[in-house]
């Protein structure tokens, strides 16, 4: 840095520091979904947790995903509705649409905090979404897997 003039070096120091607390950041709100078939079987079974709070998104006959966050974990629901019995649980993992382009077979996965703890589940016909754990307050943001764009082809 030393070639550099005073201006270039103030904005490289500049540059990485925003850089450093921008991936601190990252780190410590990072969640992952894990695939786990066996949530299938306690779904058939209707041996699902109850000590979870359920959410659905998607329209409610036909949803794009169902989740279940552990009651100790705050959740952001804005793209999201809560189920509020248990039967409705098993009928709207019943009722997950799989009418989408990039929508596979039925899929289930455990949601992993940043640490690796599980602090979920998570049903769709999707296999993937984005997930964000908030370390300190405890909050979990569970993205809708749905993109309403995934039909286009770039046209206008």
């Amino acid at each position: 840095m030393k070639n550099l003039p005073k201006t270039g070096q103030r904005f490289m120091v500049l540059f990485l520091v925003i850089l450093s607390v921008f991936l601190i950041g990252c780190l410590g709100a990072s969640g992952k979904l894990q695939f786990n078939p066996s949530l299938l079987e306690q779904y058939r079974s209707q041996a699902l947790s109850k000590t979870y709070n359920y959410y659905y998104c998607g329209r409610s006959t036909i949803p794009y995903a169902v989740v279940g966050i552990d009651a100790v974990h705050g959740f952001n629901d804005r793209l999201w509705f809560k189920i509020e019995s248990k039967q409705e649980v098993y009928k709207k993992i019943g009722n997950l649409s799989e009418l989408h382009m990039n929508s596979g077979p039925l899929t289930s996965s455990d949601i992993l905090d940043g640490t690796g703890k599980k602090i979920g589940v998570w049903f769709s016909h999707y296999r993937y979404t984005p997930v964000r754990v908030d370390s300190e307050t405890k909050l979990v943001e569970v993205y809708n897997p749905y993109n309403p764009n995934e039909n286009t082809r770039g046209g206008f």
